[in-house]
């Protein structure tokens, strides 16, 4: 198991930011879930032309299945643009934080 970033015991009205960690997360959804989402987006199959037969209830479930898999498509991509959105929010924390630490450091004259 993974080390906490912050023990709640000890952190008290502190809060610690490692944007390395942060960047680590953001690269790893990067790499590892995004490609998966936006593959599986156009993965989801739908029924041959014809395969439900040609009889009233038939193409009923043919058509209930075609928008159930347009509902799954469009719903993949909806994580995946939400994904994608937390990926650029760990980013630009990341860097926020990074950037405030550098400025927050004293120059030496």
């Amino acid at each position: 198991m993974n080390e906490p970033l912050i023990d709640p015991d000890t952190a008290e009205d502190q809060a610690r930011c490692r944007p390395e960690a942060l960047h680590d997360v953001a690269g790893k959804l990067s790499r590892d879930l995004l490609p998966q989402l936006e593959a599986l987006r156009y993965q989801v199959t739908d029924l041959p032309q014809g395969a439900a037969g040609t009889w009233d209830i038939a193409q009923g479930y043919a058509d209930t299945v075609g928008r159930a898999r347009q509902a799954t498509g469009e719903t993949v991509g909806f994580v995946a643009e939400q994904v994608q959105r937390v990926i650029d929010d760990l980013v630009a924390t990341a860097d926020t934080v990074r950037d405030a630490d550098r400025r927050a450091v004293p120059r030496s004259e």
